[in-house]
């Protein structure tokens, strides 16, 4: 495990242009979440090690909204929705430098808590652990040599109380480069 980042730190220094390419970003999301109603918000820092390389980490808050139905004969189903809050890991590789517009695809794992809302259905008020891991893709719009656009969707599959968790925000968000 020690060899990866020996090697990469020597490729960086036998390779000039590695070092010149490498950055650091800052960037903030939000948008609405996909099949659920509700809301993603994200900040973050990542390196660049290589203009299409980037590897960052984020704190996310999404909720979901609470929804109820009944069957017309009385009985009731509910989806209790609630808030997640995440620490995030992710690596995005885009198909082109981010001096251009490009496509990117992403992967990453997160873990955090998730406080599920309480109301008449879910009266108890709970606390749970979350994993997942998640992956998407979206594009990145360069408005400048150091600002940009960007829009992903992706999708969240994982565990919370010993249920399936699955979360899909579609985001659009600025990126800072320096």
């Amino acid at each position: 495990m020690r060899v990866l980042p020996v090697f990469v730190s020597l490729l960086v220094l036998c390779v000039p242009t590695l070092a010149h390419s490498q950055s650091v970003v800052v960037q903030g999301s939000a948008g609405p979440t996909l099949v659920n109603g509700g809301y993603s918000l994200a900040a973050g820092a990542g390196w660049r090690p290589w203009s299409r390389v980037t590897l960052s980490v984020d704190v996310e808050r999404t909720h979901l909204s609470s929804r109820e139905r009944s069957d017309g004969r009385g009985g009731r189903a509910g989806f209790r929705g609630g808030a997640l809050t995440l620490g995030a890991a992710e690596l995005s590789v885009a198909l082109f430098p981010r001096d251009r517009v490009t496509p990117y695809v992403l992967a990453g794992y997160a873990a955090g808590v998730s406080r599920p809302n309480v109301n008449r259905m879910f009266p108890g008020r709970v606390t749970n652990d979350v994993r997942a891991v998640f992956g998407g893709a979206g594009i990145h719009v360069p408005l400048g040599p150091q600002i940009g656009l960007f829009a992903d969707a992706r999708m969240m599959l994982g565990e919370e109380a010993n249920e399936l968790l699955a979360v899909a925000p579609l985001r659009i968000g600025v990126s800072w480069r320096f």
